[in-house]
């Protein structure tokens, strides 16, 4: 059971190991928070990789380019790996090997939530499986047979998402929405925004999350926002 009056926006990028982590975390501090405090949810895109190609390229040399060596690459995956471990959630880098253009992900996420599927909220259950995909699965959550299957598991009907992936005006929806974020100073994830008044950055702990989402709640509903 969550709140009806309050959503919160997670702007997110589905290649993004903190918005992972950050999930896991934002997680287990709306199982500690009171039911009729709990806002709604919304996934909302971010391009974490503004020009990867749309087929994706090989993991090991986009990082390279990024990070100047894999070296370094390595070691920032390490510390992403232990971050990982202690939010609970499992992180196989070893199983990556390309990293994806994520922008149909984020129309699937559109699509999904739109709807809702068989098994619910299908928007969640996509964010759950989008991310455990990539990281944990080392998939290509680029291609369209990977994400038809995640949508399907997501209780979306097959010729429903695949309807989303091509279409065209939803694309075009889906980079201007990443693209007015950016704008309005989303410069990094994951950021979290509650009903567009409160911004909350970076992959925040839990039990900071606890205090914070009910404590932003009450002065919201206080100025009668």
């Amino acid at each position: 059971m969550t709140s009806s009056t309050h959503t919160l926006s997670i702007v997110s990028d589905f290649v993004c190991p903190w918005c992972y982590i950050g999930k896991a975390r934002l997680d287990a501090a709306l199982d500690k928070i009171p039911a009729e405090q709990r806002p709604q949810l919304r996934y909302l895109p971010f391009k974490l990789n503004p020009a990867m190609p749309d087929e994706g390229m090989a993991r090991a040399d986009y990082r390279e380019q990024k990070f100047g060596s894999l070296e370094r690459s390595e070691e920032l995956d390490a510390q992403v790996r232990q971050a990982a471990e202690e939010s609970g959630v499992a992180i196989h880098h070893d199983k990556m090997e390309r990293t994806p253009n994520t922008v149909k992900a984020h129309m699937l996420m559109a699509m999904a939530s739109s709807l809702k599927g068989e098994k619910g909220d299908a928007s969640i259950a996509l964010a759950d499986l989008l991310f455990n995909a990539y990281f944990t699965e080392g998939e290509d959550i680029g291609e369209d047979e990977v994400l038809l299957r995640l949508g399907e598991e997501a209780g979306l009907p097959r010729e429903v998402a695949s309807a989303a992936l091509n279409d065209q005006e939803l694309r075009s929806a889906t980079d201007n929405l990443a693209d007015g974020l950016a704008g309005q100073g989303v410069n990094g994830v994951p950021t979290l925004l509650l009903d567009q008044h409160f911004l909350i950055s970076g992959a925040v702990p839990s039990d900071d999350l606890v205090r914070i989402i009910p404590e932003a709640i009450g002065i919201l509903e206080k100025a009668g926002t």
